[in-house]
């Protein structure tokens, strides 16, 4: 028997690297001394209100990896991020073979804000939470074929608080419900902003 039997239940699971990105209100914010001077960021006082998920990206990057599954047979098959192209499970512009061009080397930009022309109620904070572990699973029962050509990969670029910005994609499979896997989260990054960027 091989992994990929119809006659079998099989499972792929694609695990690597990520981040958790959100913002979160601000049901008060104290900006001002008693002088009535601007405050640096670090002494503003914050009320944080109720976090709102947006969104949930993996590393596009070499600390991606898929492995396929057959739960009846116990055999499994790793796929490495730098064949994802050569397989066709990636159909895309970049090139993981090249590991290099997984990061697009272009800095992130400064993000600053006027805090004189800034309104109260235009703040809010950015959380991340990066995490590592298992990102999705998919499961084919049997009789149902798998096929590599039905992923689909939204890619884009983050800013994660790094120089450069990072490659980070979502991974869809056409017909099928992507079931969360278990992850590990890190510390949290939050960061100021604010709703429409004046230029």
């Amino acid at each position: 028997m091989c992994v990929n039997n119809e006659n079998s239940v099989r499972k792929l699971l694609i695990l690597g690297n990520g981040w958790f990105v959100g913002k979160i209100p601000l049901d008060y914010i104290g900006r001002h001394s008693c002088s009535g001077a601007i405050l640096d960021e670090g002494d503003f006082e914050l009320e944080e209100g109720i976090e709102e998920l947006q969104n949930k990206f993996l590393s596009f990057s070499n600390s991606m990896y898929m492995i396929f599954k057959n739960l009846d047979n116990k055999q499994e098959e790793r796929f490495e991020f730098r064949n994802l192209k050569k397989l066709r499970i990636y159909r895309g512009n970049l090139n993981p073979e090249d590991l290099i061009l997984t990061n697009s080397f272009e800095r992130a930009k400064q993000y600053t804000i006027n805090h004189w022309e800034t309104n109260d109620e235009e703040y809010y904070l950015e959380f991340q939470d990066p995490w590592k572990g298992v990102y999705g699973e998919f499961t084919f029962n049997k009789g149902e074929i798998f096929d590599f050509e039905k992923f689909e990969f939204n890619i884009e670029k983050l800013d994660a608080g790094f120089h450069f910005y990072e490659w980070v994609c979502q991974i869809n499979y056409l017909g099928k419900s992507r079931e969360e896997g278990k992850i590990n989260k890190g510390k949290r990054k939050k960061r100021l902003r604010i709703e429409k960027i004046r230029f």
